[in-house]
């Protein structure tokens, strides 16, 4: 005769065992698909899976006891940084979109959550971060804000990005550099050389201020046919002119010919400098009118140069 609790017994562990087989197959499935890392209290590395170390090229045993600092991409902006470490750090949940690089030095988007690990006592012991692929979809919204001929950000992504820089300069107390810059003579050197070289010397002209202007936060723009704007965060005056004289400087350094533009007979660039002090409201209307103004008067005075828009005299403040 079956007895009946010796039956019991079997189809509970039979039960747990169902269950412990369905479990350690969800594991492996999160482990092997799903971006995960967690840290303790200080940001070290205390687990990954495997996911995570197929999209960063690193093993596990290269990112335990680690900082996530590791796969940290330079052109992500350091108060990215600050605003995540005091969102979790206040028991909060932290969400958003960082760019990573690789250990083989490609980089790649995550949609990132990073949320407290907390004991049994509600005491947070560490932060656990889960991330979603987002590459493709960042590469088509580059498509979007890209200028198609130079690869500088395009118009749109100008009136996108100035009002968000003039609110983030302000709120960590840097000195915003607005510089405008336009091409001495080009509708010449098109006449002369053709739009094909033209077309060249746009792109040579994105590539220099890219050069010139590449710290995380810094911005290169192709607002309009030779026309270009970069925006960048200094801590002083004085650092924002001598960033826009060594763009100026660069471009005239390629020595590129153009007999057309007298007395150099090179490409050149004239610019219009407006620094933006974090102390004062500006109206972003205004912004571009006088420094094209400063701009046009370097071309009254010999191009090649940098006027400087007095913001006291010409800006009217709120």
């Amino acid at each position: 005769m079956t007895n009946p609790i010796n039956a019991d017994g079997k189809k509970l562990i039979n039960q747990l065992e169902s269950l412990l087989t369905e479990m350690q197959r969800y594991s492996q499935t999160v482990d092997r698909y799903v971006i995960t890392s967690t840290t303790d209290l200080y940001g070290t590395i205390t687990s990954v899976s495997r996911a995570f170390c197929e999209i960063s090229g690193y093993t596990e045993s290269e990112l335990i006891g680690k900082s996530h600092n590791l796969v940290r991409h330079p052109d992500m902006p350091d108060d990215l940084y600050r605003d995540l470490w005091q969102t979790i750090q206040g028991g909060e949940v932290w969400q958003g979109e960082v760019r990573n690089i690789k250990k083989n030095g490609d980089s790649y988007w995550v949609d990132v959550n990073i949320e407290p690990i907390r004991n049994s006592d509600d005491r947070v012991t560490g932060y656990m971060a889960v991330r979603q692929d987002v590459t493709a979809k960042k590469i088509i919204e580059e498509l979007t804000i890209t200028d198609e001929l130079t690869g500088a950000h395009n118009r749109r992504y100008y009136n996108q990005t100035l009002p968000v820089e003039i609110d983030r300069a302000k709120r960590d107390g840097y000195f915003l550099g607005y510089l405008m810059i336009d091409a001495d003579n080009f509708k010449s050197y098109n006449d002369t050389y053709g739009h094909q070289a033209g077309d060249k010397v746009l792109k040579a002209i994105t590539s220099t201020l890219k050069n010139s202007f590449k710290r995380a936060g810094d911005y290169v723009f192709r607002i309009g046919g030779e026309e270009f704007v970069s925006l960048y965060r200094v801590k002083t005056v004085e650092d924002a002119v001598t960033a826009a004289e060594m763009a100026r400087q660069a471009m005239h350094d390629l020595n590129i010919d153009h007999s057309g533009n007298l007395p150099s007979r090179r490409v050149t660039l004239s610019m219009g400098l407006m620094i933006m002090d974090p102390k004062e409201d500006y109206i972003i209307e205004e912004i571009y009118k006088y420094a094209d103004e400063a701009l046009y008067q370097a071309k009254e005075n010999g191009r090649n140069r940098i006027e400087i828009c007095n913001t006291d005299d010409n800006i009217e403040l709120f």
